[in-house]
């Protein structure tokens, strides 16, 4: 596989997992199973595209690998050691000599799902891809979902009243953050309605809807009554957005993207 090839899949692959760890062999030193500048991409299920060698090496690579996946640890340099110097991790190899692996964890940007695209859904697309968001929007109004309306790349996807989205595959695996910012409750409670029933297949890390006081408490309990659990309605954050006195469509998308971020970045309450 070319470079060229090697780095077209790394992308494929980015978008498709969610997140991925990419090795690359940064240092060898006498005999052993890998060369300077191999490069081995591991999923989060252990498969592999590429390699760095193979044998007992490569499995303690994938290993660290998945370890630093799991832990969403961004970097980590590795010496494997292929003798018993005690310099690097001993491998049951006896081939000679050590290989330096650099281990990098390469994620797909989150993706921003915002039900309905009228004045506040137009100000979250503006904002949330210049904040590191892919950007969804969903609406059943054909006219709010012409794309010279929002920034290039922004998804469009029309939906019927109901709202029920099937997610692509392709974005199954992506962090999802949800905004209900739709027309009216009736719409926003459709909407949540069909988020909460995709919750097992959706990494979902934050959602919120929009609406007075008096309306989130019709929509939430109009849910509890129709038996979803307390657990994940009490996840949904509403009203959305950060108190800061918002009152354009701009103000309250920016507090919306506030609260988002601070969700992201492990820093909301």
């Amino acid at each position: 596989m070319s470079d060229s090839e090697f780095f077209a899949r790394l992308a494929e692959e980015v978008s498709l997992q969610g997140k991925v760890a990419l090795a690359t062999c940064v240092g060898v030193k006498g005999s052993g199973p890998s060369k300077l500048g191999r490069k081995m991409i591991v999923r989060p299920d252990g498969s592999f595209l590429g390699t760095i060698g193979g044998g007992p090496f490569e499995a303690l690579v994938i290993r660290d690998a998945l370890e630093m996946i799991e832990n969403e640890e961004k970097s980590r340099l590795r010496s494997y050691d292929f003798f018993d110097t005690g310099k690097g991790e001993s491998t049951p190899m006896i081939c000679g000599g050590t290989a330096d692996v650099f281990l990098e964890l390469l994620a797909a940007r989150p993706l921003l799902y915002i039900a309905g695209g009228g004045h506040v859904g137009l100000a979250l697309s503006r904002f949330g891809r210049e904040t590191g968001f892919d950007v969804m929007v969903a609406d059943d109004r054909p006219e709010y979902l012409d794309p010279a309306r929002y920034p290039a790349g922004t998804r469009t996807i029309r939906v019927e009243r109901d709202y029920r989205l099937p997610f692509p595959d392709s974005l199954a695996k992506r962090e999802m953050y949800a905004a209900l910012v739709t027309r009216c409750w009736e719409t926003d409670r459709a909407a949540l309605r069909h988020l909460l029933g995709s919750l097992n297949g959706l990494r979902l890390k934050y959602a919120g809807m929009i609406g007075s006081q008096r309306k989130v408490r019709r929509v939430l309990s109009d849910l509890e009554s129709e038996g979803f659990p307390k657990e994940e309605i009490r996840k949904i954050r509403a009203p959305i957005g950060l108190p800061i006195g918002a009152i354009t469509p701009e103000e309250i998308a920016i507090s919306i993207l506030a609260e988002m971020i601070a969700a992201r970045n492990g820093a909301a309450k």
